[in-house]
């Protein structure tokens, strides 16, 4: 990623990376050119405005089956990868980001559902 702004960033391809603080993780779109889905930009590194919407899922492990798939395996050896443990939480962070702000939606899954913020700066060593 090599930084466009404080909130921007930008990647091969036409990638942009924004930070969101409701994951603490950046977000990637594709904007111009190119295959697959892609976003507008209205090209303000400071104040971007991306369209469509934003949508971010992915599922991950909650403390408790973090504990539960170690009990598992400390009983059944690590290395049994024909059995997989599900995952049991489902993250959503759905958002608009316009004029420098991003609004999380009321399908976000974090703390900041039904916000409106001011995009934040890159973490430092981002």
């Amino acid at each position: 990623m090599d930084p466009l702004s404080k909130v921007l960033r930008t990647g091969a391809d036409g990638a942009l990376y924004f930070w969101c603080l409701g994951c603490d993780m950046p977000h990637c779109v594709m904007h111009g050119a190119g295959g697959g889905p892609r976003w507008t930009w209205n090209g303000d590194a400071d104040k971007p405005t991306l369209s469509p919407s934003v949508l971010v899922q992915w599922d991950h492990l909650s403390p408790a089956a973090r504990e539960r798939n170690a009990a598992f395996y400390q009983e059944h050896g690590r290395y049994m990868t024909h059995i997989e443990l599900p995952y049991d939480v489902h993250h959503v962070c759905h958002t608009f980001v316009r004029d420098g702000r991003i609004e999380y939606l009321g399908d976000c899954t974090h703390d900041l559902v039904n916000q409106t913020i001011d995009l934040p700066e890159f973490p430092e060593g981002w």
